[in-house]
C-alpha cells in the first residue's frame, strides 16, 4: 500500500543519492534537456511518423531573421535531417525555437506536455499561457510569487490581458524592459477605468488620482481605514508609484529606458493592483 500511495504521489522524482544539482535552475538546455524536449518537439512539429515539413523550420528561421541552414520545401527526416541541425544550435536560438513552435502550437486546457519536462529537468523556462490558443516560455519565478498572480494572469478582461503581455516582456525569452512597464501602466490604466469612471473625455490613470486623494474619495479599499494609512490614498500611492517611476513614458532630457529590475518590479505592482481592482477589493466609499 505505501509503494502505491508513493507512486500516486503527483511530486517531481528526485535522485535517492542527492547530486547537488537538484534545485539549481538551468538557465540553457543542457544536453539532457534539450534530448527530453525533442521529445515533446517531434509531435509539436508533426514527425510522429519520421518526417517533417522543412517549412517549419524555415518559418522559423524567417522570423527570427537568422541563417540556420534550413532550405524550403519538401521534408527532412527527424533522425538523420532535423535533430542533428537542431542540437548544433547555441541555447539561445534553441529557446527562441521552442518559444517559437509553443506560440505556433494550439494549446488545450490543462497543464502543457512541455511544463512536466521543464519542470523535471530543472529548467528556469516555464510554459505560460499567451492568448486563449497558444502558449510562450517565460522565465520562472519562485513559486509563492507566480502563484499571487496566477488568477489575474489567467484572467480574459481587458486588462489581464495586458498584464499578460506585460508579464511576457519582463519574463520572456527576449525581455523587453521599457515595453514590460508600459504594458503595466496600461493594464492598471485600463482595470482603473473601467471601475472608475472619471467624467473626463479622454482619461488617463492620473485622472483616477483626484476620486481618491481628495477630501472625501469616492473609492476605498475594503481593508480597516487607519488614519496613518488611509485606504483611499494608499491606492493612489501605489498607483503613483507605478505612474511616477516609469521614467520612459515621459520625454526628457535624461531620458533612460526602465532596467529589467524596475520593470519586473512594475508587472508586480500592476499585477496586484488589476488584481485588487478586478476582485472586489476596491470598492465604492458609500458601500462601507
Amino acid at each position: 500500500m505505501v509503494v502505491y500511495t508513493d507512486r500516486m504521489s503527483n511530486e517531481a522524482w528526485r535522485p535517492v543519492i542527492p547530486t547537488g544539482r537538484e534545485d539549481a535552475l538551468q538557465q540553457g538546455f543542457p544536453g539532457y534537456l534539450r534530448e527530453a524536449v525533442f521529445g515533446w518537439l517531434q509531435g509539436a512539429l508533426g514527425a510522429e511518423s519520421r518526417y517533417v515539413k522543412a517549412q517549419k523550420f524555415v518559418d522559423f528561421q524567417n522570423a527570427a531573421h537568422l541563417e540556420l541552414g534550413f532550405t524550403s520545401g519538401g521534408v527532412l527526416d527527424w533522425h538523420g535531417k532535423a535533430l542533428p541541425q537542431l542540437r548544433r544550435l547555441d541555447d539561445a536560438i534553441f529557446t527562441n525555437f521552442v518559444d517559437y513552435t509553443l506560440s505556433q502550437n494550439y494549446y488545450p486546457k490543462g497543464p502543457h506536455p512541455l511544463e512536466r519536462i521543464l519542470s523535471d529537468g530543472g529548467s528556469a523556462w516555464t510554459v505560460m499561457r499567451w492568448n486563449r490558443m497558444n502558449a510562450r516560455l517565460a522565465e520562472r519565478v519562485p513559486s509563492g510569487v507566480r502563484a499571487s498572480v496566477g488568477s489575474v494572469l489567467s484572467a480574459t478582461d481587458k486588462a489581464s490581458m495586458k498584464l499578460k503581455e506585460a508579464w511576457l516582456d519582463a519574463y520572456g525569452t527576449n525581455p523587453r524592459a521599457s515595453v514590460a512597464y508600459a504594458h503595466a501602466v496600461v493594464a492598471v490604466e485600463t482595470a482603473a477605468l473601467s471601475l472608475m469612471p472619471t467624467g473626463k473625455d479622454e482619461p488617463t490613470l492620473a485622472s483616477v488620482f483626484s476620486l481618491l486623494e481628495s477630501d472625501n474619495p469616492k473609492w476605498t479599499l475594503v481593508f480597516r481605514d487607519s488614519e496613518r494609512a488611509p485606504n483611499s490614498k494608499t491606492l493612489a500611492a501605489m498607483m503613483r508609484t507605478l505612474w511616477r517611476g516609469h521614467e520612459s513614458r515621459h520625454g526628457r532630457p535624461e531620458y533612460t529606458d526602465a532596467t529589467l529590475e524596475e520593470a519586473r518590479g512594475a508587472v508586480i505592482l500592476a499585477a496586484t493592483l488589476v488584481q485588487w481592482i478586478t476582485s472586489g477589493v476596491v470598492v465604492p466609499t458609500a458601500a462601507r
